[in-house]
C-alpha cells in the first residue's frame, strides 16, 4: 500500500499572463483527466481506506443530554 502524501502550499507565480494562467489550468485539468481515467478505481479504493477511522463509532459515543437540533 503507499504511503499517504501530506501536500503543501504552492506558492503560484504573480506574473503570469492571462495567457499564461490558462494554459497552465488548461494542462492541470487534462493531467487530471487522464490520471482519474487511468488510476481513478485505485484512487477510490485508497481514498476509501485512508479515510476510514481506526475507532469505529458506537453508541456510546453520543452525549445523551446534548440538546438535537
Amino acid at each position: 500500500m503507499p504511503h499517504h502524501v501530506k501536500s503543501e502550499s504552492i506558492e503560484l507565480p504573480t506574473y503570469w499572463s492571462p495567457e499564461q494562467a490558462t494554459a497552465v489550468f488548461e494542462f492541470v485539468d487534462e493531467l487530471r483527466h487522464r490520471i482519474l481515467n487511468h488510476y481513478g478505481v485505485e484512487i477510490q479504493e485508497f481514498l476509501q481506506e485512508d479515510r476510514v477511522t481506526a475507532t469505529p463509532f458506537t453508541h456510546s459515543d453520543i452525549d445523551e443530554n446534548d440538546v438535537p437540533f
